[in-house]
C-alpha cells in the first residue's frame, strides 16, 4: 500500500492542536459540559492521540506550524485488523472518569455511532482540527489531501462523523456526502456522518 508524505508528529502535539480546535464543538460541549469542561477535552484528545499514535492501524499527522492535526484509520478488511477489547475498556474507564454519572448515556451514544460505521473497507477520519486562530485558510483541507488521494487512487472510502454543522460545507468540498443525521440522547447531541466514494 503506498503511504502518505505526512509528518508522524507526537501525540501531544496532537492532543493540543485538537484540543484548540474543538474547544466551542457542539458535541463536545454535550459531551463535556460545564466548568470542566476544557479539562475533559484536553485529556480526551490525549488518551484518543496517545492510543492512536501507538496503534500502526492509525495515521496522526499535523502541518509544519502545528496549526492543524487530523487522526485517520486506515481500512479494517476482517474480524482479525478490529481493536482488542483492552482498548474499548481503556475507553469506558477513561469516560468514567470524565463524565461521572452520565456514563450510561454517553456510553449508548457511542453504540449507536459505532453501530452505524459502514462495513464494507475504508479510511476513518477519526479528528481533524485547526486551531482557532488559523481556520479558514485551507490547512486542514491541504493536511487532508494525502489520505485522500490514497482513497482515490486505490479505490477505497473515506468515513466521519462530523461534529459541528458549520464544517459539512467544508467537507463537501472534499467530495464528502451526507450519508446519515444521527441524534443522540434524546435530542441532545447530534452528529453527521458522511461518506465519500473515490474518485
Amino acid at each position: 500500500m503506498k503511504q502518505p508524505s505526512l509528518s508522524e508528529p507526537d501525540s501531544v502535539t496532537v492532543a493540543k492542536i485538537l484540543t484548540g480546535a474543538f474547544h466551542g464543538d457542539p458535541f463536545f460541549r454535550w459531551l463535556f459540559p460545564g466548568q470542566s469542561h476544557e479539562t475533559c477535552l484536553r485529556k480526551w484528545w490525549e488518551f484518543l492521540s496517545l492510543h492512536s499514535g501507538e496503534n500502526p492501524k492509525c495515521a496522526l499527522s499535523c502541518d509544519r506550524d502545528e496549526s492543524s492535526a487530523s487522526i485517520w484509520t486506515k481500512p479494517i478488511h476482517d474480524s482479525i485488523d478490529r481493536d482488542p477489547h483492552d482498548e474499548q475498556n481503556d475507553f469506558i474507564d477513561l469516560m468514567y472518569e470524565l463524565v461521572n454519572d452520565r456514563i450510561s448515556q454517553v456510553l449508548e451514544a457511542f453504540s449507536e455511532v459505532n453501530a452505524n460505521h459502514p462495513q464494507e473497507p475504508h479510511w476513518y477520519l477519526q479528528a481533524v482540527g485547526t486551531i482557532p486562530q488559523m481556520q479558514g485558510k485551507g490547512r486542514a483541507a491541504k493536511l487532508l489531501q494525502p489520505i485522500l488521494e490514497i482513497c482515490d487512487s486505490e479505490g477505497v472510502g473515506a468515513y466521519l462523523e462530523s461534529t459541528n454543522p458549520r464544517n459539512i460545507s467544508f467537507y463537501y468540498r472534499l467530495g464528502f456526502e451526507i450519508k446519515k443525521e444521527l441524534v443522540l440522547d434524546a435530542g441532545q447531541a447530534a452528529l453527521t456522518c458522511m461518506w465519500r466514494e473515490p474518485v
